[in-house]
Protein backbone atom coordinates (compact mmCIF):
# COMPACT_ATOMS: atom_id res chain seq x y z
CA UNK A 1 0.00 0.00 0.00
CA UNK A 2 1.46 3.53 -0.81
CA UNK A 3 0.45 5.44 2.04
CA UNK A 4 0.88 9.07 -0.05
CA UNK A 5 -2.28 7.08 -2.36
CA UNK A 6 -3.80 6.31 1.03
CA UNK A 7 -3.91 9.97 2.42
CA UNK A 8 -5.52 11.63 -0.89
CA UNK A 9 -7.76 9.25 -1.12
CA UNK A 10 -8.97 10.24 2.73
CA UNK A 11 -8.71 13.75 1.78
CA UNK A 12 -10.25 13.39 -1.44
CA UNK A 13 -12.36 10.77 -1.89
CA UNK A 14 -15.59 12.78 -2.11
CA UNK A 15 -14.60 13.38 -5.93
CA UNK A 16 -14.96 10.14 -6.81
CA UNK A 17 -18.26 9.47 -5.06
CA UNK A 18 -19.59 12.17 -6.74
CA UNK A 19 -18.37 10.98 -10.03
CA UNK A 20 -20.41 7.51 -8.61
CA UNK A 21 -22.91 9.49 -7.97
CA UNK A 22 -23.72 10.81 -11.20
CA UNK A 23 -23.10 7.82 -13.00
CA UNK A 24 -22.72 3.99 -12.01
CA UNK A 25 -19.40 2.93 -13.81
CA UNK A 26 -19.26 0.74 -16.65
CA UNK A 27 -16.42 -0.98 -15.92
CA UNK A 28 -13.61 -1.42 -13.63
CA UNK A 29 -11.35 0.76 -15.77
CA UNK A 30 -13.86 3.56 -15.36
CA UNK A 31 -13.14 2.77 -11.19
CA UNK A 32 -9.33 2.79 -11.68
CA UNK A 33 -9.72 5.66 -13.67
CA UNK A 34 -11.69 7.70 -11.19
CA UNK A 35 -9.11 6.30 -8.58
CA UNK A 36 -6.20 7.65 -10.55
CA UNK A 37 -8.03 10.91 -11.85
CA UNK A 38 -8.35 11.78 -7.74
CA UNK A 39 -4.77 10.87 -7.18
CA UNK A 40 -3.65 13.52 -9.83
CA UNK A 41 -1.29 16.43 -8.79
CA UNK A 42 0.53 19.28 -10.05
CA UNK A 43 3.50 16.93 -10.38
CA UNK A 44 2.52 15.12 -13.29
CA UNK A 45 5.69 13.11 -13.44
CA UNK A 46 5.35 12.01 -9.78
CA UNK A 47 1.48 10.53 -10.24
CA UNK A 48 -0.20 8.16 -12.38
CA UNK A 49 -1.58 9.38 -15.15
CA UNK A 50 -5.44 8.49 -15.74
CA UNK A 51 -4.84 8.80 -20.27
CA UNK A 52 -2.16 5.80 -19.51
CA UNK A 53 -4.12 3.10 -18.09
CA UNK A 54 -3.48 -0.47 -20.13
CA UNK A 55 -5.56 -3.50 -19.69
CA UNK A 56 -4.71 -6.95 -19.50
CA UNK A 57 -7.26 -9.45 -19.49
CA UNK A 58 -6.02 -13.40 -20.18
CA UNK A 59 -9.35 -14.13 -18.60
CA UNK A 60 -12.54 -15.48 -20.66
CA UNK A 61 -15.79 -15.60 -18.24
CA UNK A 62 -14.01 -14.92 -15.24
CA UNK A 63 -10.46 -13.70 -14.26
CA UNK A 64 -7.62 -11.65 -12.97
CA UNK A 65 -7.59 -7.91 -14.88
CA UNK A 66 -4.33 -6.40 -14.15
CA UNK A 67 -3.90 -2.82 -14.77
CA UNK A 68 -0.48 -1.19 -15.45
CA UNK A 69 -0.31 2.90 -15.04
CA UNK A 70 1.94 4.54 -16.22
CA UNK A 71 3.14 8.42 -14.82
CA UNK A 72 2.36 11.29 -16.24
CA UNK A 73 4.92 13.55 -18.48
CA UNK A 74 6.88 12.49 -21.31
CA UNK A 75 8.55 9.32 -22.10
CA UNK A 76 7.59 7.50 -18.59
CA UNK A 77 10.06 5.45 -16.72
CA UNK A 78 7.52 5.07 -13.58
CA UNK A 79 4.52 2.61 -13.12
CA UNK A 80 2.14 1.49 -11.15
CA UNK A 81 -0.28 -1.82 -11.60
CA UNK A 82 -2.90 -2.85 -9.42
CA UNK A 83 -4.79 -6.28 -10.41
CA UNK A 84 -8.38 -7.16 -9.77
CA UNK A 85 -10.28 -10.26 -9.64
CA UNK A 86 -13.54 -10.40 -11.59
CA UNK A 87 -16.21 -13.41 -12.15
CA UNK A 88 -19.04 -13.44 -14.51
CA UNK A 89 -22.13 -12.72 -12.48
CA UNK A 90 -23.77 -11.35 -10.12
CA UNK A 91 -22.93 -13.66 -7.13
CA UNK A 92 -19.21 -13.89 -8.04
CA UNK A 93 -18.54 -10.46 -9.15
CA UNK A 94 -18.55 -7.80 -6.93
CA UNK A 95 -19.71 -5.00 -9.48
CA UNK A 96 -21.94 -7.22 -11.27
CA UNK A 97 -23.33 -7.48 -8.03
CA UNK A 98 -23.98 -3.61 -7.50
CA UNK A 99 -24.80 -3.22 -10.70
CA UNK A 100 -27.73 -5.74 -10.57
CA UNK A 101 -29.37 -3.95 -7.48
CA UNK A 102 -29.85 -0.40 -8.87
CA UNK A 103 -28.53 -0.45 -12.73
CA UNK A 104 -29.84 -0.75 -16.13
CA UNK A 105 -26.60 -2.07 -17.68
CA UNK A 106 -26.46 0.51 -20.72
CA UNK A 107 -27.82 3.69 -18.64
CA UNK A 108 -26.31 3.41 -15.20
CA UNK A 109 -28.60 4.00 -12.39
CA UNK A 110 -32.12 3.39 -13.08
CA UNK A 111 -34.74 5.55 -13.23
CA UNK A 112 -36.77 5.68 -10.00
CA UNK A 113 -34.30 4.12 -7.88
CA UNK A 114 -34.64 5.55 -4.43
CA UNK A 115 -32.06 7.32 -2.93
CA UNK A 116 -30.91 4.49 -0.20
CA UNK A 117 -31.08 1.93 -2.74
CA UNK A 118 -28.50 4.31 -5.00
CA UNK A 119 -26.65 4.88 -1.48
CA UNK A 120 -25.90 1.09 -0.87
CA UNK A 121 -24.94 0.78 -4.69
CA UNK A 122 -22.75 3.83 -3.78
CA UNK A 123 -21.06 3.16 -0.75
CA UNK A 124 -20.35 -0.45 -2.51
CA UNK A 125 -18.22 1.29 -5.42
CA UNK A 126 -16.64 3.19 -2.56
CA UNK A 127 -15.13 0.32 -1.09
CA UNK A 128 -13.89 -1.48 -4.55
CA UNK A 129 -12.43 2.08 -5.24
CA UNK A 130 -10.73 2.72 -1.71
CA UNK A 131 -9.36 -1.29 -2.47
CA UNK A 132 -7.88 -0.18 -5.66
CA UNK A 133 -6.22 2.48 -3.65
CA UNK A 134 -4.61 -0.02 -1.32
CA UNK A 135 -3.87 -2.18 -4.29
CA UNK A 136 -1.84 -0.29 -6.08
CA UNK A 137 2.02 -0.92 -5.75
CA UNK A 138 4.56 0.51 -8.02
CA UNK A 139 6.84 -1.71 -10.29
CA UNK A 140 10.39 -1.92 -9.66
CA UNK A 141 13.40 -3.03 -11.44
CA UNK A 142 13.34 -5.75 -8.84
Amino acid sequence: MIEEFTKKWFERSHAVRAKFEEKFPSSYTEIIKAVVEMLEDDDEYECPDPDRIHEIDDGDYQGTLLYVIAQGGYQPSKYWYVKVIYGSCSVCDTLESLRSEACNWEDGWIDGVDDEQKKKGVDGLMILALHIVQGLKEMGDE
